[in-house]
C-alpha cells in the first residue's frame, strides 16, 4: 500500500518499506513514469526524477540550481545552519561554483590521488588485520567508518584527537529527527571554526591551510564563510558515502558469492566491480535538492520556477530502460555509466578518492576472507532511515 502525505495528500515512497530495501518501490515508479510528483518524509512536496535519461539531463541542467534563495514557499528544510546554507560549493551554482571548485579540485587532482594510495593500503591493511585477529566484527566501526574519516581527515589536517564523533553527528545530520539534526549540524559548525582557526595559527601541510593562504584567479581569498561551508561538506560528504557504499558492497558480497570469487579470482575486474556494485546498491539515493530557476518542463511535468526537484540516483541506476537485468549484479556489465558520483558541473570532486577506498577495501576484505558471513539474521540490520544516503548502522560479521 502506498502511504500518502497527510497535509499535501501526494505519495510519500519515502516510508518504513523504503528504508528496509528501496528498490521495490523504484520498480514501482519506474513503471509509473520518469517523474513523479511526492512528498519527503518532512512532508515537503517535491518532483521526483527517477528515470536514467531524465535524471543524467537533469544533473546537467543548469536551470535547476542549489541555491535556496530560488526556492519556493514548499521549501521548508532549514537543518544546516544559516552560514552554510549559501556561499559554498555545494549550494551555489555558475561562476562561484566555479570559483569554489577551483579551490577544492587542488586537493584532488590525480597525482595527489595516487600518492594516496599507499596510505590507503596501510590503513585497510592494518583495519582487516583488526578484524582478523578477533575473528570478525562490525563492518560499519571497524572497516567502511574509519577508512573514509581517516581518509578524509588527513587530507583536511583534522588531528587524531579529534575525529570520534564525525559518524555520530552524519548519522543525525542524515537521519530523520529534524531536532537532532539541528543540534548535530551546530556541533560540526562549531568544530569547523576551531578547526579553521587553529590551521590561521598555526599552518600545516593540509588542505586548510592551503586554503587559507590560496587565491583565485583575480588575487581574492576564501572569505571566511566561504572557507566553513567547503571544510562543513567535506567533512560531511567526504566520508560518509563511502561508508554507506563499503556497507551495500560488503553485504551485496555476502549475499553473492560466486562475485565475490570472481573478484578473488581476478583482480583486475575489481574496478568495475565497484562501479557494478555502486549502480546495484549505491549508498547515494538521492542528490541534492535543487531549484527550478524558471518555468520548464520535464518528461512532459510542468515544474513551476521555485519548486524542488530531487533526482533519485538510486532509481535511475536500476532503470531498465538503461539497464539489462537491473536487478542482479553482473561485474562485467559494459558501458556502466551509474550515477552514483552524479553528473554536470556538481560531479563529486572527490570521486577518485571513493573509488580507490573501495577498491582497495573490497579486493583486500575479499582476498583475506573468503568465508565472510553476516553473524545476525540480515533482517536485523539496521538502516540509517535516511532518503539521501541509506547506510548500515551496524553490520556484524564473523571471518
Amino acid at each position: 500500500m502506498v502511504s500518502q502525505c497527510p497535509v499535501h495528500h501526494l505519495d510519500s515512497p519515502y516510508d518504513e518499506d523504503w528504508f528496509a530495501n528501496p528498490y521495490p518501490t523504484y520498480e514501482r515508479l519506474h513503471g509509473e513514469g520518469p517523474i513523479h510528483r511526492v512528498c519527503l518524509p518532512d512532508g515537503s512536496p517535491v518532483w521526483l526524477i527517477t528515470r536514467y535519461d531524465e535524471a543524467s539531463e537533469a544533473l546537467k541542467d543548469r536551470r535547476l540550481v542549489r541555491n535556496r534563495r530560488y526556492a519556493g514557499p514548499d521549501y521548508q528544510n532549514e537543518m544546516l545552519p544559516e552560514i552554510v546554507r549559501s556561499g559554498n560549493l555545494h549550494m551555489e551554482d555558475g561562476e562561484l561554483h566555479t570559483r569554489l571548485r577551483r579551490f577544492m579540485n587542488f586537493a584532488f587532482t590525480p597525482r595527489r590521488m595516487a600518492a594516496l594510495v599507499p596510505r590507503i593500503q596501510e590503513v585497510v591493511d592494518g583495519l582487516l588485520d583488526e578484524i582478523e585477529r578477533k575473528g570478525g566484527g562490525d563492518i560499519m566501526s571497524d572497516l567502511a567508518a574509519p577508512l573514509p574519516i581517516t581518509m578524509t581527515a588527513d587530507i583536511l589536517g583534522v588531528p587524531d584527537s579529534t575525529r570520534a564523533d564525525f559518524r555520530a553527528w552524519s548519522d543525525a545530520m542524515l537521519g530523520n529527527d529534524p531536532a537532532a539534526a539541528k543540534v548535530a549540524s551546530g556541533k560540526l559548525l562549531a568544530f569547523v571554526e576551531e578547526l579553521i582557526a587553529a590551521k590561521k595559527k598555526e599552518p600545516a601541510d593540509d588542505l586548510i591551510s592551503y586554503w587559507i593562504s590560496a587565491r583565485d584567479n583575480e588575487g581574492n581569498p576564501l572569505t571566511d564563510q566561504e572557507m566553513i561551508g567547503m571544510t562543513f561538506f567535506l567533512l560531511l560528504g567526504g566520508y560518509d558515502t563511502t561508508v554507506g557504499q563499503i556497507g551495500a558492497s560488503v553485504l551485496a558480497l555476502i549475499n553473492n558469492p560466486d562475485k565475490a570469487q570472481q573478484m578473488r579470482d581476478n583482480p583486475e575486474i575489481i574496478p568495475d566491480a565497484v562501479e557494478e556494485l555502486m549502480r546495484w546498491d549505491g549508498s547515494t539515493h538521492s542528490g541534492i535538492r535543487r531549484f527550478a530557476l524558471e518555468d520548464m518542463t520535464i518528461a512532459g511535468a510542468k515544474v513551476e520556477a521555485g519548486q524542488t526537484v530531487i533526482i533519485s540516483l538510486g532509481a535511475a541506476n536500476r532503470d531498465p530502460e538503461r539497464f539489462d537485468c537491473p536487478a542482479e549484479i553482473h561485474l562485467d556489465r559494459s558501458d556502466n555509466q551509474q550515477l552514483g558520483f552524479g553528473r554536470g558541473p556538481h560531479h563529486c570532486p572527490g570521486k577518485d578518492l571513493a573509488r580507490n577506498e573501495l577498491r582497495i577495501a573490497l579486493g583486500e576484505l575479499v582476498r583475506r576472507f573468503p568465508d565472510i558471513a553476516c553473524a545476525v539474521p540480515q533482517d536485523q540490520l539496521n538502516w540509517r532511515p535516511s532518503w539521501l544516503i541509506r547506510v548500515p548502522r551496524q553490520f556484524p560479521v564473523t571471518v
